[in-house]
């Protein structure tokens, strides 16, 4: 996926020279210095950089780390963009594992800096033993089904897909900036609220929009949806590809194939940051078509959280409604 012609760079912030280098952020246009005594900001992923922007506003200046487009498991950031930390006051990721690479950043460039782990401000789900398995079991045990990222057991870091989590993601983001920067704390955490509000009415749609839904199981890429399955009661059955960026054996294919065909699945996806082609694969030999879910967001038709969001839910209406 390409990443969004909305995207600009900034110039990198050298401790050596005033050498520019550029990594992502969003919004506006031209490369500059953030203005003296303003507090910037980085953010690991971009769901997370758009709720940091829109509370942030125009008091503080906010960089997004990685590219979008750019898978969030496998991101190795170049020293340049190590680099751009080294002037920030506060660094934003999920943790639980997902964006551990920001936090090295942060250790190496700005070890003064305060760390915003959002993952550990909300209730969190943890990583099924199998990615396929007995799945008429597991569903009536109730528990989503979530990716084998990490080790069983392990908590699943993608909390940010669950609208509900991100409302409480928002506020904490309000109150940390509010304590990075204390002369702007009302208008922080008034622009919280805000955002919590736009959020707590997207819940409300996609779940009107779900209860029209005549199916519920459908088959991901990989585990990212986990929490967006738990909040609006749906059933993953299986995922394409266990483990991001490592393509699965053939006989986990036919596995997959097997149950879609068992399940009668009419929804496969892939996703715009990994490599298609094991969905294909399935898709083909399935005779199931293939759709795109964007768990990660920052291109034209998902350029904002309620965006990205809208886009998911359109993508599942058109298989399961």
């Amino acid at each position: 996926m390409l990443a969004s012609p909305f995207v600009r760079r900034v110039p990198l912030i050298s401790r050596a020279s005033s050498f520019a280098c550029c990594v992502v952020t969003v919004a506006g246009a031209g490369c500059h210095r953030p203005p003296q005594g303003r507090p910037r900001i980085v953010v690991s992923i971009f769901p997370i950089y758009d709720l940091v922007r829109r509370v942030a506003g125009p008091d503080a200046d906010v960089s997004l780390l990685l590219p979008p487009g750019r898978d969030e498991h496998t991101f190795d950031p170049t020293p340049l963009e190590v680099e751009e930390v080294a002037t920030s006051r506060l660094g934003v990721m999920v943790g639980l594992g997902l964006d551990p690479w920001m936090e090295k950043m942060m250790k190496d460039a700005a070890p003064k800096a305060r760390i915003l782990k959002l993952g550990d401000r909300v209730p969190t789900l943890t990583v099924r033993e199998e990615p396929v398995g007995d799945v008429e079991a597991h569903a009536a045990s109730g528990q989503p089904d979530v990716d084998h990222d990490h080790d069983k057991g392990a908590i699943d870091p993608h909390v940010w897909l669950d609208p509900q989590r991100a409302i409480v993601m928002s506020k904490a983001i309000g109150e940390e900036l509010a304590r990075a920067d204390a002369s702007h704390a009302a208008d922080y955490r008034k622009r919280a609220e805000d955002v919590a509000s736009s959020l707590d009415a997207l819940d409300k749609e996609v779940l009107a929009a779900v209860s029209t839904w005549k199916t519920r199981g459908f088959v991901t890429f990989h585990g990212s949806f986990g929490y967006f399955a738990d909040r609006y009661h749906l059933h993953i059955v299986a995922v394409i590809e266990p483990f991001p960026g490592s393509t699965p054996p053939g006989a986990y294919l036919e596995q997959v194939i097997k149950l879609v065909a068992s399940q009668h699945v009419t929804a496969l996806f892939s996703e715009p940051q990994l490599d298609a082609r094991p969905a294909r694969i399935i898709a083909e030999a399935a005779h199931v078509p293939l759709g795109v879910l964007d768990p990660v967001g920052g291109g034209p038709d998902t350029d904002s959280y309620e965006k990205m969001i809208r886009f998911d839910v359109s993508m599942l209406a058109r298989a399961l409604q």
